[in-house]
C-alpha cells in the first residue's frame, strides 16, 4: 500500500546497536534449500523493503553481535517491485527465510505461504507472548499468527513547518476555514500551503479514513468488511469533502501526478511546502539527528526546520471527532513455509520484535516499539516544546486506534483507491463513487 524507505534515524540507531543487551534466543540449526551453512554459522536470507539498503547494516551488525552463530543475508527490495517478487520467491526453494508484511492485503496474500508463528512464540517469547506485543492480531489471518509486529504506527496527522506557519502568521488549522486562510497567507510567501502525492493510493485513503471518521466515528472499518454500507449517505459525504479540498485549493495543482515519496515529501524537506498528511512514521523528523543526516539531501536549511504533527483539522463542518489514530504494526515479519531454517529464521523474528536490543533501536526514531515495555525516546527532539505535547499525545492515541489503517481485501483497496482518483478527477461523482467501493465489498461475500 505504501512505498516506505524512509530515512530513518541513523545515529541514533547505531548508538543503540552499540549497546549489548542479553536476551533469550534459540540454537541455530543447520540448513539447507533457501538457506546455507559455511564456516559451522547457519545463514538467514531476510528480504525487506524496510530497513532500506542505507539502514540494514545497523540492524545486522547488532543482531549478529548477539547471535554469532547465524549470518544474515539482507536483501532490499523497493516497495513497488517488493510485492511480487516476494509472492514469486515464497513458492521457490530460494527465496527468503524472514521477509516483512503490511498488515491488510499483503498479510491476507501471503498467509498460505508463510509459517504459523504462534506455536514459536509461545515457546521462546512466552505463553503471554500477545500480552507483551501490541496488535498481534492485525497480523493473524483465520487464526494463523502470519507475522509479528516490529513498530507500531499510526495514521491520520497533519504535518506541518512551524517555521512557515510562523512566518505566514498563521496557527496550525483546525477547521477547513482556518485552513484556506493560512493558504493564502502561506501561498503568498511563495510557498507551497498543503501538498498531497494524490498519484499515490494510499495517502488517499489515509485521507479519506480522517474525513469519515470526523462524519462517522469507525463505521468505515465495518464498512469495508460488509458490516455497514459504503454506500450510505455518510460515505457520499466523505466523497464530496474530499473533492472539495482540490476545488477549494487546499490541494496543490497536479497533485494527481506527484508520489507521496519521494515527489511531496522531497517539497515538505526542503521547506518549499508547509504542510503534508502522513502519520507517526515521520516521528524521527522531529529529532537532531535525522534532520542533520537529511542535509547531504536537502541541504543544510532542513536542520533548522521544525517539523511538528496535529490532528488532522476538522473539514467537513461539526466533525463528530477530530484527531483520532488508525492503525497497527508498520511492518511485521513472517516465515517462510519454505524455509529450511525455521528456529534460526524465529530467532531474527524474535529479535527483531521482542528483544530489548532492537525495540529500543525502534524507540530511538521515535515509533512506537511493538514490545509493550519499551519506551519511546524523546530525548533528541528539536523543538521539545512544541513537539514532546504531540508526542506524548501520539502514544495516548496509539493505544487506543479507532481502526486498522490498511484494508483486508485488495480489491476493495483498489477499488477505494480509484474511486478518490476518479472524484478528484471529476471523472466520478460522490455517489458513483461510494457505489463502486460497495461493489466491491458485496462480491467477496460472493
Amino acid at each position: 500500500m505504501e512505498s516506505r524507505t524512509r530515512k530513518w534515524l541513523t545515529r541514533a540507531v547505531a548508538a543503540a546497536a552499540a549497546a549489548t543487551v542479553a536476551i533469550g534466543g534459540m540454537t541455530a540449526c543447520s540448513s539447507s534449500g533457501s538457506s546455507d551453512t559455511s564456516g559451522g554459522k547457519t545463514t538467514v536470507n531476510w528480504w525487506s523493503w524496510n530497513p532500506d539498503d542505507t539502514q540494514d547494516k545497523q540492524w545486522i551488525t547488532a543482531f549478529e553481535k548477539e547471535h554469532p552463530d547465524i549470518t544474515i543475508k539482507h536483501r532490499f527490495i523497493q516497495y513497488s517491485d517488493y510485492v511480487n517478487a516476494v509472492r514469486l520467491a515464497a513458492t521457490s526453494n530460494s527465496g527468503p527465510d524472514v521477509f516483512g508484511l503490511q498488515v491488510g492485503a499483503l498479510t491476507t496474500q501471503f498467509a498460505p505461504l508463510a509459517t504459523d508463528l504462534a506455536p514459536l512464540a509461545a515457546k521462546n517469547i512466552g505463553a503471554d507472548w500477545k500480552d507483551q506485543l501490541l496488535e498481534t492480531q492485525q497480523l493473524a489471518v483465520d487464526g494463523k499468527q502470519v507475522g509479528l509486529p516490529w513498530m507500531i504506527t499510526g495514521g491520520g496527522l497533519l504535518w506541518y513547518n512551524k517555521n512557515i506557519l510562523d512566518q505566514a502568521g498563521v496557527k496550525p488549522p483546525t477547521t477547513l476555514a482556518e485552513w484556506k486562510d493560512a493558504c493564502t497567507k502561506i501561498t503568498a510567501l511563495g510557498k507551497t500551503c498543503f501538498v498531497q502525492g494524490a498519484k499515490d493510493d494510499w495517502v488517499n485513503i489515509d485521507v479519506y479514513q480522517s474525513i469519515i471518521n470526523q462524519i462517522t466515528p469507525g463505521t468505515f472499518y465495518k464498512a469495508v468488511q460488509g458490516k455497514a454500507k459504503f454506500d450510505s449517505a455518510d460515505f457520499v459525504k466523505a466523497f464530496a469533502v474530499w473533492k472539495q479540498l482540490f476545488d477549494d485549493g487546499i490541494v496543490q495543482p497536479g497533485a494527481l501526478g506527484q508520489t507521496e515519496y519521494p515527489d511531496v515529501s522531497d517539497i515538505f524537506s526542503k521547506g518549499d511546502a508547509a504542510m503534508i498528511a502522513l502519520g507517526t512514521w515521520n516521528d524521527d523528523h522531529m529529532t537532531k539527528p535525522t534532520l542533520a543526516s537529511l542535509a547531504p539531501t536537502y541541504g543544510d536549511q532542513i536542520t533548522s526546520q521544525v517539523f511538528v504533527p496535529t490532528a488532522f483539522p476538522d473539514v467537513v463542518g461539526g466533525a463528530k471527532e477530530t484527531g483520532r489514530l488508525f492503525g497497527g504494526p508498520d511492518v511485521g515479519w513472517a516465515i517462510s513455509a519454505k524455509s529450511k531454517v525455521k528456529e534460526a529464521a524465529f530467532t531474527l523474528v524474535q529479535w527483531l520484535t521482542s528483544s530489548k536490543t532492537a525495540q529500543t533501536m525502534i524507540g530511538k526514531t521515535l515509533q512506537t516499539p511493538a514490545l509493550k515495555s519499551v519506551p519511546v525516546d524523546a530525548s533528541e527532539l528539536a523543538a521539545p516544546d512544541v513537539q514532546k505535547p504531540a508526542l506524548e499525545d501520539q502514544a495516548k492515541q496509539i493505544t487506543d486506534l479507532i481502526g486498522a489503517r490498511q484494508i483486508q481485501d485488495a480489491d476493495v483497496q483498489t477499488a477505494l483507491g480509484q474511486a478518490l482518483s476518479s472524484v478528484a478527477s471529476g471523472q466520478m461523482s460522490p455517489e458513483d463513487a461510494a457505489a463502486s467501493v460497495q461493489k466491491a465489498i458485496d462480491a467477496i461475500a460472493k
